[in-house]
């Protein structure tokens, strides 16, 4: 037949005319030998597979570590803890939120526990009693036995303005949380539970009842030094102002004199006084103005305006 391909040579080398080649269309697909190319470098396909690979590995060992070390109810340990180590006697319970942590060294372990808001009577340093206290039970370690007594992660900072509790975002910006903030502390943020919204709103309420006590104490004690420095400035300026006393019935220029805790010849030298005659009436200047103040003689109370008038017989 004219029509039939020509067949490959088994051997021998092709002499070069077209002729001789396979009719390459019509030959079976399982025969074609064509070199496909990638459009994408070798080294590339590598680090695809690696990548890909550390994925899995990690997600098996934070399934691993999820199954190991959380088995324990962490609220009811943490409860425990609380109120036989932490309360003091006089202290109560506000509000208390479910929270969870993923330390940076041990991130496939989840630190769950509890962020309290309690009450206690204040005093004269305190006002507005009461703490905040973090207390997160740490992971069982995969190696530990089953029976290990359980370890907490503690801190607690005072009802002080100073300490800010604010709503933030963590595990990637996936998760709501708290975030607790002092001074000279580093800030520690927490994720909240799935059914904690209420219980985060109501410690966040009752934090914001204190700080306003808080604040009322404050603006009461600023009025209340500014009143003392108010008075301290007019004892002052009273006790650098000229002094008098309106001589009474039985008084004499040396009682007078010994009332003041001053001499009679400088109650004569003030008050252009002659001997010892004084008569009832007449105001006497017992101190005169003078630039460092002087405290009242004890059980006495001068006079600070002249007065106008006649003497009394």
């Amino acid at each position: 037949m004219t029509d039939a391909p020509t067949p490959i040579p088994a051997e021998g080398v092709w002499t070069g005319d077209p002729a001789d080649l396979p009719n390459w269309e019509a030959l079976p697909r399982r025969n074609r030998r064509r070199r496909r190319r990638s459009p994408y470098p070798v080294w590339v396909k590598y680090i695809g597979w690696l990548v890909g690979l550390a994925i899995v590995v990690t997600m098996l060992q934070i399934g691993y570590h999820s199954v190991r070390s959380d088995p324990r109810d962490a609220r009811v340990y943490a409860e425990r803890e609380l109120r036989l180590t932490l309360l003091k006697p006089n202290e109560r319970v506000l509000a208390m939120v479910d929270v969870s942590q993923r330390p940076a060294i041990d991130y496939f372990r989840t630190t769950r526990g509890l962020l309290v808001l309690t009450d206690a009577p204040g005093d004269a340093q305190k006002p507005v009693g009461g703490r905040l206290i973090y207390l997160g039970l740490q992971p069982r370690d995969p190696l530990s036995p089953a029976d290990a007594p359980p370890t907490f992660d503690e801190r607690e900072w005072p009802v002080d303005t100073s300490v800010s509790v604010a709503p933030t975002r963590t595990y990637f910006l996936l998760s709501r949380a708290l975030s607790v903030a002092a001074p000279r502390e580093q800030k520690l943020v927490v994720g909240l539970g799935t059914n904690a919204q209420d219980d985060a709103d109501k410690l966040e309420a009752g934090l914001a009842k204190k700080y306003a006590a808080l604040r009322a104490v404050g603006w009461q004690r600023r009025e209340a030094r500014r009143a003392a420095a108010r008075v301290k400035f007019a004892g002052v300026y009273e006790g650098r102002r000229v002094w008098y006393h309106t001589v009474r019935r039985g008084d004499a220029l040396a009682s007078v004199a010994k009332m003041f805790q001053v001499t009679p010849d400088s109650l004569r030298s003030w008050n252009h006084i002659t001997g010892d005659r004084i008569r009832i009436g007449d105001q006497l200047i017992v101190k005169p103005w003078t630039k460092q103040p002087v405290a009242f003689p004890p059980g006495v109370v001068p006079e600070v305006e002249r007065r106008t008038g006649g003497s009394e017989k």
